[in-house]
Parts: C-alpha cells; structure tokens; sequence
C-alpha cells in the first residue's frame, strides 16, 4: 500500500528539529579538555565568567573614577600572591639614600659646634641651638610619617618629601657654611662694617635660624626615606634590607668624618676657602644625588588609585594631642627601649665629642682656656678622628 506523502512529512520534520536540538546540546557540553583549550585561546575568555580560581573582575560600569584608565590586571591583583625576592642591588639602591643622609648628619655632627663657636658663639647658647636635632626628631617625623601616608600625589607617598627634605637640606648647608659672606654682604648695601659687633649677632642669628631649618630638613628625608624601605622591600626581605641600611650607614658615617680629617681645599679649591664650606658642598651633593638615584630607579606606585585616605591630615594641636596619646600607649618593650634610649644621653656626646679632644690638646700646649682661631682646624680634625673610627667599628 502506497502511503501517504503528506503523512512522512511532518515525521521528517520533527527528527530533523530533534538532530539540530540534540547537536545543539552536544556543543554546549564539551569535553573538558576541550574546554580549557577554548580557554586557552587568546581573546576566547568570558570577562563575566565566576570562577573560585579567578578574582572577580569589575565592568566598566562598576569602576569608580580613580580605576580608569587602567587595566584590569593591575586593579584585580591578588592580594595573597607571593612575592618576588629582590636582588641585593635593588636592595642597596633602595637603602642609598641613607649613606647620603648621614653624610650630611656628619658633616653637621662633627663640624658644627666649631664652625658656630668661630662665628663668636657662646658654648651656652651653642646648647640652646643644639637642642634643634632632638626637637626636630621628636616633632617632624612623627608629622611627616602621617602627612606621607595621606598623601595622594601622583609621584608617590614618600618620594615628594624625600626630594623636597633633600633640597631644603642642601640649601641649609650652603647658606650655613657661607654665612658670613652672605651677611656682610647683605648688610654692607647699607655701609655697616663687617667688624662690628651689631652685624656680629646678626651672623650668629642667620646662622641659628638656618642650623633648625637644617634639622627640620634632614628629619624629612630621613622619615621619608625610613618609610621608603618599609614600603618597596618584600616582606621576607626586610630584614636583608635594614641589614643592608645599616651597612650603607656605617660607611656614610666614615666618610663623613674621616673626610674632615683630610686638607679638602688644597684638594678642592673650588668649592671652597674652608674645610667647613667644602664639606657642606660634598655633603650637598651626596645627599642629592643619593636621592635622586633612588626615586628614579624604584619608582612608586601612584597612591591615588588608593582610594581616599584613611583620616585627615591633623592639625597643629590634634597632631601633639596624638603623639602623647600614643607614647602612654606604648608596648611594654618599646617603652623600656625609649627609656634606655633617653637616658643615654647620646646628644651631649654628638655635639661636643669633637670639641673635647681638640680642646685638651690645646690646652696640654697652650696657657689659655680658650682655643685660638689659629688652632681651630688643628682641634677639630683631632677631634673628628675618635669619631670616625668609632663609626667604623659600629
């Protein structure tokens, strides 16, 4: 019997929806090989895709406005990812900055006591100046420490403070070691003699303001710069890296103060008429450079994809408020390290370790209590070198 072709019809149609279904089916269920080969495939990645092994990715919708401009790799890190060790040069280019910063605290530690008593200084009120580098310690890096945390400039957290200290620094020194010829200068436009006693107290003014400013600015780099080795060296590294601080430190310190005991202007004529002025240009120099090498060859992340800092910037009255707040709230073990520290009394000795010496070897020649100009360079250099082999065994 003959059948009906309008009866096959709508069989035939049904299988062939029935294949296409079931081939469908069969592509949306691929092998697992398959599968990750597809994955495997530059640009075959589902951006939307959830994955416990993948972190999630946000739409551009969903970044806010500090994201753009990004990719999402550099957004999307993971936070639990090990981190790479660190070569010892990088080590050592991260920590350079400090045997520049001690160079200059050396050059201010060893010299400056006789260049101020030259300038006519009392040894009484060389103490009240004195009192600039514990003040400064104390008030400035606790300041700079939280200010550099907050900030948000696109050259970094700390390089900005670490840069500005530098340069403040080297003004300071410069302005330091030529203040009588900036003084007499200044004050012969309007016809005062340089042996006069008006513009006498007028250099040991210039000369005090610029020895805190001096201080001020050497506490900033070295709060920046403290940071700046926490901040970049990997945490199984930071030990090697404040072994390496420490290192870079001891020989900043030697060549700081065994380099006073060399004739620099016969050396170096151009920098200067005087052993002091001569130092201040070396350690000027030093400390830049030193800076400078570090801020271009570790370059800081961009703080402002941070996000907003944590707290504002406090005030004057807030900022001391929080700092004895915090010393009352010191551990145990930190406590007793700052009470042995403060009863030291390292300060007295920085400041007239140098005076000491030279000023024995005066007087076992010389019937005068007081140390002539004459023997001044004599007396410093002997001062200077105790100082410097002392560092060189610490």
């Amino acid at each position: 019997m003959a059948q009906d072709p309008s009866a096959s019809r709508p069989v035939s149609r049904l299988s062939k929806e029935s294949s296409r279904q079931q081939g469908t089916t069969e592509s949306h269920v691929s092998s697992p090989l398959s599968s990750a080969k597809d994955r495997s495939r530059p640009g075959s990645l589902n951006l939307n895709e959830s994955s416990p092994l993948l972190s999630p990715q946000r739409s551009q919708d969903e970044r806010g406005p500090e994201d753009r401009g990004t990719s999402p790799g550099l957004l999307d890190w993971n936070e639990g990812e090990e981190e790479q060790s660190k070569s010892t040069f990088y080590l050592i280019i991260l920590t350079l900055g400090i045997g520049g910063l001690q160079i200059a605290w050396a050059t201010e530690l060893s010299n400056g006591s006789p260049y101020l008593l030259s300038l006519g200084m009392s040894k009484s009120l060389l103490a009240f100046v004195w009192i600039a580098g514990p003040l400064s310690g104390t008030l400035v890096q606790p300041y700079i420490g939280i200010r550099s945390d907050n900030c948000r400039s696109p050259w970094g957290k700390r390089v900005p403070f670490m840069l500005a200290g530098a340069l403040a620094t080297a003004i300071s020194l410069l302005c330091l070691a030529w203040t009588r010829e900036i003084v007499h200068g200044f004050l012969g436009l309007f016809g005062a003699n340089p042996e006069s006693h008006g513009v006498k107290v007028c250099s040991i003014i210039f000369a005090i303001i610029f020895v805190y400013v001096l201080d001020f600015a050497i506490n900033t780099v070295q709060a920046g710069v403290r940071a700046f080795i926490v901040d970049y060296a990997p945490t199984h590294q930071q030990e090697d890296a404040n072994s390496w601080a420490g290192r870079i430190t001891g020989i900043g310190n030697i060549l700081g103060y065994i380099s006073g005991y060399v004739n620099l202007p016969e050396i170096f004529p151009w920098l200067g008429n005087t052993q002091f002025k001569v130092l201040c240009v070396i350690a000027s120099v030093s400390l830049c450079g030193t800076i400078a090498i570090t801020s271009l060859y570790i370059r800081e992340r961009d703080p402002r994809f941070e996000g907003p800092p944590s707290e504002a910037n406090p005030g004057i009255l807030s900022f001391f408020r929080q700092v004895f707040n915090s010393i009352r709230r010191l551990p145990p073990r930190v406590a007793k390290c700052a009470k042995c520290s403060f009863s030291t009394g390292w300060a007295g000795s920085a400041f007239y370790s140098t005076l000491q010496p030279g000023s024995v070897n005066c007087m076992s020649t010389l019937t005068s209590p007081h140390i002539p100009t004459s023997h001044q360079p004599k007396s410093t250099k002997l001062g200077k070198t105790p100082r410097g082999l002392a560092h060189s065994h610490s």
